[in-house]
C-alpha cells in the first residue's frame, strides 16, 4: 500500500490549498527555519487521530487554523486529507483509493471523513489499525522526538512496539471481547438476581395454584347449575315477554290506525275551520266589489246624460251659425271703397296704371270674400269629439252592467259553498269525538299490558344482575336451555342449590383465575431466565476462549516480533556505531521477582534490586557501545541517543513495515559521517516503507526522489516548490 498524496487547506501556516504528491519511496521536505516544514508532520499526525493539541504545538483547536496575517484574513476552518492507494485491498473496504480526512472549525468542532463521508474516530482508528498505523504514532517522529522511544516508559515502549508489529487490531478485538464479556457477566448477575427475586413469589403462586385446583371442581359444579338456572330463567322471561308482545300487537295496530284517522280528521277540521274563518273577509270583499261596480255604473250613466245634453246644445248652435247673412254695413263699406277706386280711373291716362287699379279692386273684393266662411270650424270639431266620447261611455256602461251581473252571480255561489262547508265541519267534529272515545278504550287495555310488561322488566333486570354476578363462574355469552321453568317453585329450588354451592366455594377459598395465569407466566419467566442464563454462560465461555486465543496470538506474535526486531536492531545499531550490541528485553512481574533475588547480576549492570522492584511491566532496552562500557541509556550522549533511537525505529519499520514513515529532522544531531550512514539506512528502509523526511541534511536530500521546498513570504503563508530529481537530471544531461 502506498501513500499517494497529502492535501492541506487552512492548516496552520498553509492558508491556501496545497497538495504533496508522493510518487517515490523517499520524499523530502526542506526549507528555512520557521517556513512551516514541521506543519506537514503535524498535519499527518493530526489527520490520523491525534487528540493532544499540545503534541501539535498548540493550546486550543482553533490554533490549528490559519489565524491570518497583515495581508491575509484568518480562515474559519482547517482540513487535511491523506489519500492511499488501496488497489491491493489492504484496507478492508471496496475502494481502490482511500481518503482519510479531518476538519476543525473555530468553535472547536471536529469532523472525520472517509472518502468524503462523515465517519467516527473509532472507525478511523480501527481502519488504520488494520495496516499497522496505531494510536501511539510510532511512525511519525516529530522534531526533537528522535529519542522519544528511549525516554518512554516500559509500558509506553511496549505499546509503541505492539503498534509497530500490527498487533493493535488484535488488542482492539480483545478489548471489544472483554467489554462484551463484562457486559455478559453483568447480565448473568442480573439474571441470577432476578431468579432469586422471583423464587419466593413462585413458591407462593405454586401453593395458590394447588388451592385453585381444589376449588375447580366446585367451580365446575357451580357453572353447571348457573347455566341451567340462568338458561331456564332466560327462556321463561323470553316466553312471557313474547306473549305480552303478542297481546299488545292488535291493540297497538288498531290504536295507531285510529290515531292516524284522528290526526287526519283534525287536520281536515283545522283546514275547514281556517276556511270558515276566512269566509267573512271574502264575503266583505264581494260586497265591497259590488258596491264599487254600482257606483261606477251610476257615475257612467250621469256622464252619458251630460254628454247627450252637450251634443244637443252644440248641434243647435251649429245650425244657427249656418243661417246667419252678411251685414249691410259691411257691404256698404266695401261698395264705397270700390266706388272710390273706380272714380280715380278718370284721372289716369296711362293704361298701365289703369290695369294696376283694376288689380287693386280685385284684391279688395277677394279679401272681403275670404273673410266670410259661414259656420265656425271649432264648434264642429267639439261636436265630433263629444259624439265619440258618448259612444265610448255607452260601451263602458254596457261592460259595467255585465261585470256587475257576473260578480253578483259569484256572490250567490260563494254563499252556497259557505253553508255546505259549515255542515261538513260539524260532521268531522262528531267523527273526531267518536274516534277519541275508541282510542281511550284501547289505551286503557294497553296500559294494563304495560303494567304486566313492567313486572317482566323488573324480573329481567334481576336476571341481568344474577347473570353479571355469575360471570366469574360461567362464560360471558348468554347461555341457552331447551325448556323453561314449569313453575315458580322449580325456579326457587334451583336458585337455592346455586346459593349453597357458592357458599361451599367461598369456604373452600376463592382463588382469582389471574393467580393461575400469573403462576404460568412466572414459571415461563423462570424457564426463560434459566435458558437465558445458560446462553449467557455459553457466550461468556466463548468470549473467554476468544480472549485467550487473542492473548496467545498477541503474546506469540509479540515475542516473535521482539526476536525479529532484536536482529534488525543489532544490525542497524552496529551500522550506526560501527559495532556494539543492542537488544530489547521483555519485563514481566515474574522476571522482576527473579531479578530481585539475583541481585549480584544486576549490580553488574548498574541497577540495584530496589530500582528493579519499582520497574513496571513492559520493554527495556539494553545497549553495549563499542569501546565503551556503557549499558544504561541515561549514560548516552545526545548524539548517541539519537543514533540508538534511529536504529530502533528503523528496526521496527523493517520487521513490520508501516505504510509510511514521517521523520521530522531526526538527522539534525548527526555529524557528516553519521549522516552518510543515516542516508544509506534510509535507502535500505525505503525498499519496504515509504518515507517522508523533513530535513536540512544534504546527505538525506540526495537519497530523496522528490524534493518539496517550503517557503514563507511577507504574508505569513507557507508555499510549496517541488522538484523531481529524475526530471532535473534529464534536464541537466
Amino acid at each position: 500500500m502506498r501513500l499517494k498524496r497529502l492535501e492541506l487547506s487552512g492548516f496552520k501556516s498553509f492558508a491556501k490549498s496545497v497538495s504533496l504528491e508522493f510518487p517515490n519511496s523517499i520524499s523530502a521536505v526542506v526549507g528555512p527555519n520557521g517556513s512551516g516544514k514541521s506543519n506537514v508532520a503535524d498535519s499527518v499526525r493530526w489527520v490520523l487521530g491525534e487528540q493532544s493539541i499540545k503534541t501539535l504545538r498548540g493550546k486550543r483547536g482553533e490554533d490549528l487554523i490559519f489565524n491570518g496575517s497583515a495581508n491575509a484574513p484568518r480562515l474559519s476552518r482547517a482540513s487535511v486529507s491523506l489519500v492511499f492507494d488501496n488497489s491491493k485491498k489492504e484496507f478492508p473496504i471496496e475502494f481502490s483509493e482511500v481518503a482519510i480526512g479531518r476538519r476543525v472549525y473555530r468553535d472547536g468542532a471536529n469532523e472525520y471523513l472517509l472518502n468524503g463521508s462523515q465517519a467516527r474516530l473509532r472507525d478511523i482508528i480501527e481502519l488504520l489499525a488494520n495496516v499497522g498505523l496505531g494510536s501511539s504514532q510510532h511512525h511519525i517522529i516529530g522534531q526533537g522526538e528522535a529519542d522519544r522511544i528511549l525516554y518512554a516508559s516500559p509500558k509506553e515502549r511496549k505499546e509503541m512496539i505492539e503498534d509497530a508489529l500490527g498487533l493493535k487490531i488484535y488488542q482492539i478485538k480483545r478489548a471489544e471481547a472483554e467489554r462484551k464479556l463484562n457486559s455478559t457477566e453483568e447480565n448473568i448477575k442480573q439474571v441470577q438476581s432476578l431468579q432469586r427475586e422471583i423464587q419466593p413469589h413462585l413458591k407462593f403462586l405454586s401453593d395458590q395454584a394447588k388451592k385453585y385446583e381444589i376449588a375447580s371442581k366446585l367451580r365446575e359444579e357451580l357453572k353447571t347449575l348457573l347455566e341451567e338456572y340462568l338458561s331456564k330463567k332466560f327462556l321463561t322471561l323470553e316466553k312471557k315477554t313474547a306473549e305480552l308482545r303478542g297481546k299488545k300487537f292488535d291493540p297497538e295496530k288498531e290504536l295507531k290506525i285510529i290515531e292516524n284517522e284522528i290526526s287526519e280528521a283534525r287536520k281536515k277540521v283545522e283546514h275547514a275551520d281556517k276556511k270558515v274563518y276566512e269566509r267573512p273577509a271574502e264575503l266583505t270583499a264581494f260586497e265591497r266589489k259590488l258596491s264599487q261596480l254600482r257606483e261606477a255604473r251610476i257615475e257612467a250613466s250621469a256622464a252619458l246624460g251630460k254628454l247627450e245634453g252637450i251634443i244637443s246644445f252644440e248641434e243647435r248652435n251649429l245650425k244657427t251659425e249656418a243661417k246667419e247673412l252678411v251685414s249691410r254695413r259691411e257691404i256698404e263699406q266695401i261698395f264705397s271703397e270700390i266706388s272710390k277706386q273706380l272714380s280715380e280711373f278718370n284721372k289716369e291716362i296711362s293704361l298701365e296704371k289703369i290695369f294696376d287699379k283694376v288689380a287693386d279692386i280685385k284684391k279688395l273684393i277677394a279679401d272681403f270674400l275670404s273673410s266670410f266662411s259661414g259656420a265656425s270650424p271649432k264648434v264642429a270639431n267639439d261636436l265630433e269629439k263629444h259624439k265619440k266620447e258618448l259612444a265610448r261611455v255607452k260601451e263602458r256602461l254596457d261592460e259595467m252592467r255585465k261585470d256587475e251581473g257576473k260578480v253578483s252571480k259569484e256572490y250567490e255561489n260563494f254563499l252556497e259553498k259557505s253553508r255546505f262547508m259549515a255542515e261538513e265541519l260539524r260532521q268531522d267534529e262528531r267523527k273526531i269525538y267518536q274516534l277519541e272515545s275508541a282510542a281511550v278504550k284501547l289505551k286503557d287495555e294497553l296500559r294494563a299490558l304495560d303494567f304486566e310488561m313492567e313486572r317482566i322488566k323488573i324480573l329481567t333486570d334481576d336476571y341481568k344482575r344474577e347473570l353479571e354476578e355469575a360471570k366469574p363462574y360461567i362464560s360471558v355469552q348468554l347461555p341457552r336451555a331447551v325448556f323453561e321453568f314449569s313453575s315458580e317453585g322449580e325456579s326457587e329450588t334451583l336458585r337455592k342449590k346455586v346459593e349453597r354451592v357458592k357458599i361451599k366455594l367461598e369456604e373452600a377459598g376463592g382463588i382469582d383465575p389471574a393467580v393461575l395465569k400469573e403462576f404460568q407466566e412466572v414459571s415461563n419467566r423462570q424457564e426463560y431466565l434459566s435458558k437465558e442464563l445458560s446462553d449467557l454462560g455459553a457466550a461468556a465461555k466463548s468470549l473467554r476462549e476468544v480472549m485467550k486465543e487473542l492473548e496467545e496470538k498477541i503474546e506469540a506474535s509479540f515475542k516473535d516480533g521482539i526476536h525479529k526486531i532484536n536482529k534488525e536492531f543489532e544490525k542497524f545499531f552496529q551500522t550506526m556505531f560501527g559495532g556494539g550490541k543492542a537488544s530489547l528485553r521483555i519485563i514481566s512481574r515474574d522476571m522482576r521477582k527473579k531479578k530481585t533475588e539475583e541481585s549480584a547480576e544486576f549490580e553488574e549492570g548498574g541497577l540495584s534490586p530496589e530500582v528493579l522492584a519499582k520497574e513496571e511491566e513492559g520493554i527495556d532496552i539494553n545497549v553495549d557501545l563499542p569501546r565503551k562500557k556503557i549499558r544504561s541509556l541515561d549514560m548516552l550522549s545526545g548524539g548517541e541517543r539519537a543514533l540508538a533511537s534511529i536504529a530502533l525505529l528503523f528496526a521496527l519499520s523493517s520487521v513490520h513495515p508501516p505504510p509510511f514513515l514521517v521523520l521530522d529532522e531526526t538527522d539534525a544531531a548527526l555529524d557528516e559521517a553519521n549522516s552518510q550512514r543515516y542516508a544509506m539506512m534510509l535507502e535500505d528502509l525505503s525498499k519496504t516503507t515509504q518515507l517522508i523526511v523533513i530535513t536540512h541534511n544534504r546527505a538525506t536530500m540526495k537519497c530523496a526522489g522528490v524534493l518539496y521546498g517550503v517557503t514563507m513570504g511577507s504574508d505569513g503563508i507557507s508555499k510549496l516548490l517541488s522538484l523531481k530529481f529524475e526530471e532535473a537530471g534529464a534536464l541537466v544531461s
